[in-house]
């Protein structure tokens, strides 16, 4: 048999990258306290953080510290560009929009009217049976989503790693994922049953997900996870390990190798449902005919 390994360790674990310190801008009425908590969360403080939020919205440093104390206020583009700074969601933003236009408001009318559309926007952030679908298996739309990316699958894992479930922010830490990507992330697995939010934490929902052999999603879900591999490699960790090994073989090894390797992922399969879940990984085992 002539063969061909590489043979290397590869760094499977998660990056860490500065964050916007998550708060849940639901329990505020007013956008200067939101942002002065905020920005006070931040390292340093957030020094220098308000002549970064100015530079991004267009207007002067000193423009944005009148707005902060209450003597100026925000346009409405400046409001939706300050929420995307700010990495909200699409909820979030019409949240903190409306927030500018209550805090512009000349008359109670209608300081009245945008205080009744922003408690019914509160609501609905709360609101989990609007989030959480009861469906036993997910559909196939959902499955597009679900497999369209390795992201999701290593989310909704990273959520059993603690019974009570994670919060954002541990989420943020373990992930180099925009925040903006991962809320969004969050929000779909949320709504179609795969997580439960409680609490600010996110936990395993009862949902299952499970591609059967000739699913259209397989191939995208062993793309997704190898791909992932490819980006990894070129961090190297003792612990893990990647395998490559091209190779010339018998047609009767080849079988005998087919079994023992598929005896080997029962006791695999097995070890991984008995154990705690303390971290995620990946495994990927390719064993094809290279020729037609």
């Amino acid at each position: 048999m002539e063969c061909l390994p590489v043979i290397t360790s590869v760094m499977t674990g998660f990056f860490y990258r500065p964050m916007m310190f998550y708060m849940n801008i639901f329990m505020y009425d007013d956008i200067r306290v939101y942002l002065q908590e905020k920005i006070a969360k931040l390292p340093n403080r957030g020094r220098g953080e308000v002549g970064k939020i100015a530079k991004h919205i267009g207007v002067h440093s000193t423009y944005m510290s009148l707005v902060m104390n209450g003597s100026r206020h925000l346009s409405q583009e400046q409001a939706f560009d300050l929420a995307d700074y700010l990495q909200l969601t699409e909820m979030e933003t019409d949240y903190f929009c409306l927030l500018v236009q209550w805090d512009r408001a000349g008359t109670q009318n209608l300081k009245k009217h945008l205080k009744q559309k922003l408690s019914k926007l509160r609501e609905d952030s709360l609101n989990l049976s609007k989030r959480l679908k009861h469906d036993k298996k997910l559909s196939d739309q959902e499955k597009a989503v679900f497999y369209s990316s390795w992201i999701y699958s290593a989310v909704r894992l990273f959520a059993s790693t603690n019974d009570k479930g994670v919060s954002l922010e541990a989420l943020q830490e373990n992930f180099d994922i925009p925040r903006k990507k991962l809320i969004e992330v969050l929000e779909f697995l949320v709504s179609s049953g795969l997580l439960i939010l409680e609490k600010n934490l996110y936990r395993l929902g009862t949902q299952q997900t499970f591609l059967e052999k000739g699913s259209p999603f397989l191939s995208k879900h062993h793309a997704n996870w190898r791909i992932k591999a490819l980006q990894q490699s070129e961090n190297i960790s003792e612990d893990e390990l990647m395998f490559t090994s091209p190779f010339s073989i018998s047609e009767k090894d080849f079988l005998l190798l087919r079994e023992e390797l598929a005896e080997w992922l029962k006791k695999f399969s097995g070890i991984v449902r008995d154990s705690p879940a303390e971290e995620v990984a990946c495994l990927n085992i390719d064993f094809f005919r290279v020729q037609k």
